[in-house]
């Protein structure tokens, strides 16, 4: 499947809950917000809607119990890469819950404002992740605390573009910052991007960037940057 090919002014979004009169009222205000339509996937819809098309998929947490929760992220996984999905009305999560949605490019709590939420999801458009830059430095250190991967550093061969773009993900830019400093085109970028992820065995760019700290020798010496903020520090 293709990658979500998006943008601010043109995108499909997707709300996985229930029905109800909160979520009918979520969906009016995010339409007014957004100058789009707001599409409602009921749990037994999301194989057909979610393949039919590409765009952002939030995910109301309260809609589902623990169990249906764990059923929802296997359910998912296989439009990691046809979508940017978010999580909706979320609690404080830890990084070992965070981990467990490898996929997920945004986080919103349950008492963030609409206008809170558009920004985010304009945000994930452009290439973003919408974390708080503590939840990012955590997710890196469950990583190094429980994902080493050892691979063999002979089958990774990454091109001298994927290099340089590696770079600048470590340094917390975006896809449209990336295409800026190398005067090539956001959809580049995320294809780039498609591929090292496939090469170095990650699933998303918390986990790129671990393995980028940690195999440094692949794509040259560099001076490190922490991750920036792609949210807001409240959480």
């Amino acid at each position: 499947m293709n990658q979500a090919e998006t943008t601010s002014d043109s995108y499909t979004l997707l709300l996985i809950s229930q029905p109800s009169m909160s979520v009918s009222a979520l969906m009016t205000c995010l339409e007014k917000e957004i100058h789009s339509a707001v599409e409602l996937v009921t749990p037994h819809e999301i194989a057909d809607k979610l393949t039919a098309r590409s765009g952002l998929v939030l995910i109301d947490l309260n809609a589902f119990d623990d169990t249906a929760t764990d059923q929802l992220k296997q359910t998912l996984a296989p439009f990691a890469e046809q979508h940017v999905f978010a999580l909706l009305n979320a609690h404080d999560l830890s990084a070992k819950e965070l981990a467990s949605w490898p996929f997920i490019k945004g986080v919103f709590k349950k008492e963030d404002e609409i206008h809170h939420l558009c920004h985010g999801i304009e945000k994930m458009f452009s290439g973003e992740y919408w974390l708080p830059r503590h939840k990012m430095a955590a997710l890196i250190h469950y990583y190094q605390q429980h994902h080493q991967q050892t691979l063999d550093e002979q089958a990774v061969v990454l091109t001298n573009r994927e290099q340089q773009i590696l770079h600048h993900l470590v340094t917390g830019a975006s896809n449209q910052d990336i295409a800026n400093a190398l005067a090539v085109s956001e959809h580049t970028v995320k294809s780039h991007l498609y591929n090292v992820f496939k090469k170095i065995n990650v699933k998303n760019r918390v986990q790129a960037v671990f393995w980028a700290k940690n195999n440094a020798s692949l794509i040259g010496s560099v001076g490190y940057e922490d991750v920036t903020d792609s949210g807001s520090d409240d959480w």
